[in-house]
């Protein structure tokens, strides 16, 4: 039962007030925990490639033209002038002085680690930069990027988000991701050997195949490796992907709201307390591209249905989390 306010006969909340009134550990307030104050990312494009578009593998099944870009990304601009662009706007917006450089579309580490810091040494010439995430694949994190990291980690916030998807290989080999889960535990392993350094990963829900033992796995292994944060996906279907021609030929079939909210529920109560959720469903940036599931469309839909189960169950984060401890 959970404990009592001293001196009065209120019950605490069975999760931290430092989760915001939320019943799950948010990025955002990871974020004000961590800097003192709200932050946003700015997303940035420098990337133009990754390893599969390289090579014979292919693009990955659900992967669009732009990489997976938000669809304010303007690669063509500077660093520099990115960032002036977005800050603008945000600032109008949102009231905020602190931003997180996000560089964002394709695989960020698939170039010459000597250019990969000179665009991130741009990004924290911006004084309101306070610090840079990275988003990058497993299998393209080269021994002279953990130096860079290592340095840059000693300055400043720096968070590697890894394109993990799924920890079970039937996954990986649907998903055509070029890399396997061995890759994906190594290179996470890697990673919090770096002092400082945080580590991210994205996970998708709804393969085909996938029950409750696979969402499971995810979160026993997203907690064994000591991942900082996490953002969550449903697995959509975008126009010119090879995963349209398999939804329509009938062979994918995406998940419902209900089932998909369900499954995000069930990682959320195995999750530990401390991983910071950036991301709760997938929503298509270019809503002209969406094939199916039509509710990917909408931000907030998902996140208002998978809180309101969180609520109708009186269930949380971490609720059934047997506290394994990471490794170390």
């Amino acid at each position: 039962m959970p404990a009592k306010n001293a001196g009065t006969t209120e019950p605490m909340p069975p999760f931290p007030e430092s989760w915001g009134g939320r019943r799950y550990h948010s990025i955002s307030q990871a974020y004000q925990q961590r800097f003192g104050q709200k932050v946003h990312k700015l997303a940035l494009s420098v990337s133009q490639s990754c390893p599969n578009r390289s090579s014979e593998i292919g693009v990955c099944v659900f992967c669009d033209e732009w990489g997976s870009a938000g669809i304010y990304v303007r690669p063509e601009l500077s660093v520099a002038a990115q960032i002036a662009a977005y800050k603008a706007g945000m600032k109008e917006r949102f009231r905020t002085q602190g931003f997180l450089a996000y560089f964002q579309p394709y695989t960020n580490s698939f170039t010459r680690t000597q250019d990969l810091e000179r665009q991130l040494r741009a990004a924290l010439e911006d004084s309101e930069v306070l610090g840079l995430i990275i988003g990058t694949r497993p299998d393209c994190l080269n021994k002279s990027l953990f130096p860079l990291l290592a340095e840059l980690a000693q300055e400043t916030y720096v968070c590697v988000e890894l394109g993990v998807q799924s920890f079970e290989d039937p996954a990986l080999d649907f998903l055509n991701r070029g890399h396997d889960a061995a890759q994906s535990t190594e290179a996470i392993l890697r990673l919090k050997e770096v002092p400082g350094l945080e580590v991210g990963v994205h996970l998708i829900f709804g393969l085909p195949h996938e029950g409750d033992q696979e969402i499971l796995f995810a979160a026993h292994e997203t907690n064994r490796l000591g991942v900082n944060n996490v953002k969550l996906h449903n697995l959509h279907v975008l126009k010119n992907t090879p995963l349209e021609t398999l939804y329509r030929q009938g062979d994918f079939t995406p998940l419902e709201l209900e089932e998909y909210a369900r499954r995000v529920v069930l990682f959320l109560e195995h999750a530990n307390p401390t991983l910071a959720v950036g991301r709760l469903a997938a929503k298509a940036s270019r809503e002209e591209e969406l094939v199916a599931p039509a509710w990917t469309a909408q931000k907030m839909l998902p996140i208002n249905r998978i809180e309101g189960m969180l609520k109708a169950q009186n269930t949380w984060q971490s609720r059934l989390w047997t506290g394994e401890a990471p490794w170390t």
